[in-house]
């Protein structure tokens, strides 16, 4: 037989799922006694070094049509991480391809899925690192584009650049292209 604590959390469960509460439904001191020889399990006993679930303020995931004279669609994303240094995002798109080989696209026209990732990191005070990928598949094959670029600031108005980027093509081969490039930018 439950003791009538235990009871009475399961026939009344708190019903709000917000980050914030507006009856204090998830504080500790609004919940009904925890019966003799339990205990409350708190964030220390959860794995991972007892970490706290974060409610950003902003919005981090979105929705959005997507249009052009090569494709449509829909495309969902999330920014996975935000940090002062640290910035990743992710995207996966569904649509149909009107246009075939335009915008790092599949040989042909049809229904098509692409995944994006965009990464940047600092590297101390004046050097960036960001990459981004890019894969399509549908009908006519796949097509990924990787792209890696290193931005480092010499000056306030002089930036160095360079960065290799691959396209990859697996139904055509000769289609496959890698590029290297070192610019130097300078702001007037």
């Amino acid at each position: 037989m439950l003791q009538p604590e235990v009871a009475q959390r399961l026939l009344d469960p708190p019903v709000c799922l917000a980050p914030r509460c507006v009856n204090g439904e998830w504080v500790v001191e609004a919940m009904p006694a925890i019966p003799p020889g339990q205990r409350r399990v708190g964030p220390e006993d959860l794995p991972g070094g007892g970490g706290r679930l974060r409610v950003p303020g902003a919005t981090r995931d979105w929705v959005k049509a997507q249009g052009s004279n090569a494709r449509v669609g829909m495309q969902y994303g999330l920014q996975a991480l935000q940090t002062r240094d640290t910035h990743v995002t992710l995207a996966l798109d569904t649509g149909y391809r009107l246009k075939p080989y335009a915008d790092d696209g599949i040989a042909g026209t049809g229904p098509i899925v692409r995944g994006q990732l965009e990464w940047n990191q600092a590297l101390g005070r004046y050097a960036r690192l960001s990459q981004v990928t890019r894969l399509e598949t549908g009908r006519h094959g796949a097509f990924l584009r990787n792209s890696l670029l290193l931005n480092v600031q010499l000056r306030p108005a002089l930036t160095l650049s360079s960065g290799v980027e691959l396209r990859r093509d697996r139904d055509l081969a000769g289609r496959d292209q890698t590029d290297a490039t070192v610019k130097l930018k300078y702001a007037f």
